[in-house]
């Protein structure tokens, strides 16, 4: 029986797993509280033979058998919104759905975001984070939105290419840089094509790592899922497989990191998904 609580109680879900399978338990209780949902909903995506998983929802002193929790549904894009689209491609950035918000992204970094303005109108918002955004409003307010689009992509590609010299923005976001890869070349993964999929949820700051997904269908035209991230995540595969439940359960699904981050836990529970693969993939900052 384990207890997640607080602001890893999802992450406890992978490791509380693979406890159970190494110490041949037939049983695993989790229990939780505003995290019970969404943890019963993942546990559903394993099959670890012989653990059988019990999440619980805890409310006070009340314990009670948990109801997986559905989908956040993601905020639906007007046509207004993505007729800026072409406005970022034009600059050399890709636009991306981030869960409802339309950003601009170079190699996987956010450099720009379309936001409603009081009046209606829609606008991209120029910078990486809030306050790059803000400092471009008061020293380059005069420059025309494409320029100033081309200037961000300009000044970003400095810093985020293969080889370059330490630097906080080839720091931010670079399990969205590893996606930016294989949208780039999706033979990477064994894939003929891969598109962007919106975050399981909001994203509420550039910094920390949330794997991101992209989907697509290998030559033959089998699905895949492909699911990047970086350094120590116990929610990685959890989170992973919660992709594949969210837009394609049929696909193969492949988790992409750097090489040195394929670690045991995170080999142990993709074996326990079925249909999935971990796979390294060098990355650009070295």
């Amino acid at each position: 029986m384990i207890l997640a609580e607080g602001d890893v109680a999802l992450s406890a879900l992978g490791p509380a797993i693979r406890w159970a399978a190494k110490n041949n338990l037939q049983t695993l209780h989790v229990l939780a509280e505003d995290t019970a949902g969404q943890l019963l909903r993942r546990a559903g995506w394993f099959n670890e033979p012989g653990v059988e998983i019990v999440v619980w929802q805890v409310s006070g002193t009340t314990v009670q058998a948990a109801t997986a929790d559905p989908f956040l549904e993601v905020p639906e894009l007007g046509p207004d919104i993505w007729s800026l689209a072409g406005l970022m491609t034009e600059s050399g950035a890709r636009p991306v759905d981030d869960h409802g918000r339309l950003v601009a992204e170079f190699a996987g970094l956010e450099i720009a975001r379309v936001v409603r303005e009081e009046s209606g109108e829609v606008v991209i918002d120029v910078g990486v984070g809030q306050a790059d955004r803000e400092l471009h409003h008061l020293v380059h307010s005069n420059l025309a939105t494409d320029a100033a689009l081309k200037r961000a992509v300009a000044m970003v590609a400095t810093h985020r290419s293969s080889g370059a010299p330490f630097h906080p923005l080839n720091r931010l976001a670079r399990e969205r840089w590893l996606r930016s890869m294989l949208l780039d070349d999706p033979s990477l993964v064994g894939a003929e094509k891969l598109e962007p999929v919106p975050p399981l949820r909001p994203r509420s700051t550039l910094l920390g790592t949330q794997p991101v997904a992209a989907v697509g269908s290998r030559p033959g035209g089998q699905p895949v899922i492909a699911v990047t991230s970086v350094g120590v995540d116990p929610d990685l595969v959890p989170e992973a497989a919660d992709y594949r439940g969210r837009f394609d359960p049929s696909a193969e699904l492949v988790i992409v990191v750097p090489p040195r981050d394929r670690y045991e836990l995170t080999l142990d529970l993709v074996s326990a998904l079925g249909h999935a693969e971990l796979v390294g993939l060098d990355p650009p900052w070295g």
